[in-house]
């Protein structure tokens, strides 16, 4: 995971990411993705299982399919909470002033071989060059994603959201924080400003944070690959651009202090920029399966072969406001 990321735009130094509180203040350390989730990684396989009882109806048949045996069987590690690339112990295949190569080598029994990460600071502006390899043992699909993490300003709604064209959106359809959660379970949406509420009419979710607590996921489908984020409070602006014919969607996790248990303890501002292939964050098997996200023809797993490994590759930069 990339950590620590410090950004010089003309005599300014911008930390554009997030990472959990509770990383540095004493709480005892956490199992899993939750024990170092920190600024930026790659998902391979992106989500983890959820109970078809926990979605509503739309989506609970996508939950219950069997995976395709043409997809081969899931192992242990596609269940993993955002896969194993977060938790395995990856090794360094090259450094140098400027960038770094790592991989990491999966279960024998998985269908995924290896994922390869390098990263590139760009000599010429504050700019991040970004690319994942992943190679397969056997045909298949998965899931992937990537995981950017935005910190959020103090200031309610000083951070805006540019995602450029998309088709439509979609609430997630099992809300993030069951009776915290106010965007209505499953809806379809055409604007970040007009999305639908559980308990009747709109509101907007383009600027952040919000001015109450809450959680929330939504997924913009067949995005054009670029978003920009504007911070009033800083006057910074940011860009991610990727390749959106392989990550054709783009989820939003708003985090904002919405989850009062522990670890989270109502404290957590975060917004999660998240370039995907992939049914919200639900796991292998509605991916895999048919869905309401790619019955509109918006792909939600990537095809994977042993003979062409899948390279995805993604910039993060600051940009004028």
């Amino acid at each position: 995971m990339l950590s620590g990321v410090s950004l010089t735009s003309g005599s300014r130094h911008v930390q554009p990411f997030y990472e959990a509180p509770w990383l540095a203040d004493g709480t005892p350390e956490q199992a899993g993705l939750l024990g170092q989730l920190r600024s930026e990684f790659p998902c391979v396989p992106f989500g983890v299982p959820y109970s078809p009882e926990t979605v509503v109806e739309s989506w609970q048949e996508s939950l219950a399919t069997s995976v395709d045996k043409d997809d081969h069987p899931l192992d242990a590690s596609d269940d993993l909470l955002h896969g194993y690339a977060c938790v395995g112990e990856w090794s360094l295949v090259r450094q140098t002033d400027l960038a770094i190569e790592i991989a990491l080598e999966y279960p024998s029994t998985s269908s995924i071989a290896r994922v390869v990460r390098a990263i590139r600071a760009d000599p010429d502006g504050p700019a991040i060059d970004f690319s994942v390899t992943v190679e397969a043992r056997q045909k298949t699909r998965r899931p992937i994603g990537l995981h950017p993490n935005l910190a959020l300003p103090s200031m309610t709604g000083a951070l805006q959201i540019y995602p450029g064209t998309f088709r439509f959106g979609v609430v997630h359809p099992a809300g993030p924080e069951p009776g915290v959660s106010r965007a209505d379970p499953g809806a379809v949406f055409d604007k970040l400003d007009n999305v639908p509420l559980h308990a009747g009419g709109t509101a907007a979710f383009d600027r952040f944070p919000l001015a109450h607590d809450t959680e929330e996921i939504i997924q913009l489908c067949g995005v054009d690959g670029s978003v920009i984020l504007t911070n009033d409070e800083s006057r910074v602006a940011y860009r991610l651009t990727w390749d959106a014919s392989v990550l054709p969607s783009l989820l939003l996790w708003i985090s904002n202090r919405g989850r009062t248990h522990s670890p989270w303890n109502g404290r957590n501002l975060c917004l999660g920029v998240e370039p995907v292939a992939s049914a919200f964050e639900l796991g292998c098997r509605p991916s895999l399966a048919a869905n309401p996200i790619n019955a509109r023809e918006v792909p939600t797993a990537i095809s994977l072969n042993p003979d062409q490994p899948v390279e995805i590759a993604y910039r993060f930069e600051v940009v004028t406001q």
